[in-house]
């Protein structure tokens, strides 16, 4: 693996799980430009987002590629973004709501030739409840959770970058808000991301996911401090709080636990005949 920069971060910053809830309901703004505008993927791509230079978080080229929406995960503040990502506009969200956002961007690309029409994706019952998705405000304090959140996804994305295909680039999914990049070898599909928890207080954890299941026996033992998982969903996990203090172990643990899952892709092992 190329070496790639890992910026320190502390895995017991406090006010991890609301920062991450107000960072799901932000970056659906900037989905729903994709989803309104951009060309429709199978895997509904065109609402994925990209992690972009300078820290933002940019969402799918639309109007010829000449447009994006964008969100800075640290500031939260939203932008609209010229193909490029460069930004043509800003509404910083604090003690604004997820519509008012919504508003912004329809106003900013009505501005600019388009209708200027925007809805929310519709994602499945599991999509987490919070009052922001019910008009309550954003909230300007909890910056420092933020930070770690916005430097564990870019931290995870440079990993990511580098294990992957030169044109394959890791994608921000508005859903489950993960990071995630899918690599293929050995006749599995393997899913490697970040996923900042789910549920009220989930922890964040890294995640190795094979397709098919491989056989129980054919599982490589997992380093970094990570486990395979069986429990709810299959694969292997690394949780934020096995995570080494120091910035050079913090980078050197995840790198072993994702080339420890990698080894099934690396030494192809039959799947398991009774797995669902």
């Amino acid at each position: 693996m190329q070496r790639t920069i890992w910026e320190p971060l502390d895995p017991r910053q406090a006010g991890l799980a609301e920062a991450r809830l107000a960072l799901h309901h932000a970056v659906q703004a900037v989905a729903s430009v994709g989803q309104c505008y951009g060309e429709r993927a199978a895997d509904d791509g065109q609402q994925a987002l990209t992690l972009g230079a300078g820290g933002l978080w940019l969402g799918a080229p639309v109007a010829g590629g000449k447009l994006r929406a964008g969100l800075d995960p640290v500031a939260l503040e939203l932008f609209l973004c010229d193909g490029a990502g460069v930004a043509l506009a800003s509404l910083p969200l604090a003690g604004r709501t997820v519509v008012q956002g919504l508003a912004f961007l329809a106003g900013e690309l009505e501005r600019r030739g388009q209708d200027g029409w925007l809805s929310l994706p519709q994602h499945p019952g599991d999509f987490p409840r919070h009052p922001l998705g019910e008009g309550a405000r954003f909230e300007a304090d909890g910056e420092p959770a933020r930070a770690v959140l916005a430097r564990l996804f870019a931290n995870t994305g440079a990993l990511l970058t580098a294990l992957g295909a030169p044109d394959a680039a890791p994608r921000l999914w508005p859903h489950h808000f993960d990071l995630a990049l899918t690599l293929h070898g050995g006749g599995l599909a393997y899913a490697l991301g970040f996923s900042p928890g789910e549920g009220p207080s989930g922890r964040p954890y890294w995640y190795a996911t094979p397709s098919p299941r491989p056989a129980p026996w054919s599982l490589p033992a997992i380093a970094g401090g990570g486990r395979w998982r069986t429990e709810g969903w299959f694969g292997a996990e690394l949780p934020l709080d096995a995570l080494a203090h120091d910035g050079g172990g913090q980078r050197g643990q995840v790198i072993a636990f994702l080339c420890s899952a990698l080894s099934l892709v690396l030494a192809p092992r039959a799947p398991d005949a009774h797995a669902s």
